[in-house]
């Protein structure tokens, strides 16, 4: 039996000190909502590591896998430059089945993944409604299922800065918004997953360690954050020692 990959680990620290690097002697701001009180959206220190990353960098083509309401859709296009364009997908409502959440088990995986369609059904991206016209603007939501979703078709292979996987959470969406994801990043990027090292979503380590096997992943300490840094980026991932 393969044994499993282990992926290293980097302290959040890193990013920041490469932000202040690259942008000596000065104040550098970041802009997010305040976090949700409900499941389903970043933590404050992994928002302010996207920011960082957003930074870093200087990330002009941007994809989200998993809208959900929006809240870090938000977070992207405020913290990304002016020409900086944004390409968030969930799936079309019509596709979530009408349920009463009230019953769900948010301890267990695939009752959890439905609680947030649901949740994502009943509200949409409301947070990209609200967001300033500005943000708006730089902002582009596809109502699609991410498995029958194509880079290539979409005109969107190979030209991706930063790709963020924050949808379905089961091993099959997982590793097909993963490969899909490869597809969309540059040679010089960075892909975003989340939820790495969830006690309920497990399948999303499982999939990461996979991956891992042919590609360098790093995860970030004190967070659900793991990471590929690919071409220019990749020293950014030396393990911590």
């Amino acid at each position: 039996m393969t044994q499993p990959v282990t992926i290293p680990v980097i302290r959040p620290r890193r990013l920041f000190q490469a932000v202040e690097q690259q942008l000596p002697g000065q104040n550098v701001e970041i802009s997010m909502l305040m976090p949700s009180s409900g499941i389903g959206s970043l933590l404050t220190l992994e928002s302010a590591l996207v920011a960082a990353l957003l930074k870093i960098t200087s990330a002009e083509n941007i994809f989200e896998f998993g809208t959900f309401h929006g809240s870090t859709t938000v977070m992207l296009a405020a913290n990304s430059g002016p020409r900086a364009r944004i390409t968030s997908l969930d799936l079309p409502h019509q596709q979530i089945a009408a349920e009463n959440p009230a019953g769900l088990n948010l301890a267990d995986a695939d009752q959890n993944d439905q609680f947030l369609r649901l949740m994502y059904r009943d509200r949409g991206p409301f947070c990209v409604s609200q967001a300033r016209p500005e943000l708006q603007q730089k902002i582009r939501l596809i109502a699609a299922d991410s498995r029958a979703f194509c880079p290539v078709t979409a005109g969107l292979a190979g030209s991706q800065d930063l790709v963020l996987v924050d949808g379905g959470h089961d091993f099959a969406t997982e590793m097909n918004d993963s490969l899909k994801a490869f597809q969309l990043a540059k040679p010089d990027s960075v892909i975003i997953w989340h939820d790495y090292g969830s006690a309920i979503h497990t399948d999303v380590a499982r999939c990461l360690q996979e991956l891992a096997m042919d590609h360098q992943l790093v995860a970030i300490g004190s967070t659900m954050l793991c990471l590929c840094l690919q071409g220019r980026f990749a020293r950014l991932g030396m393990a911590d020692g």
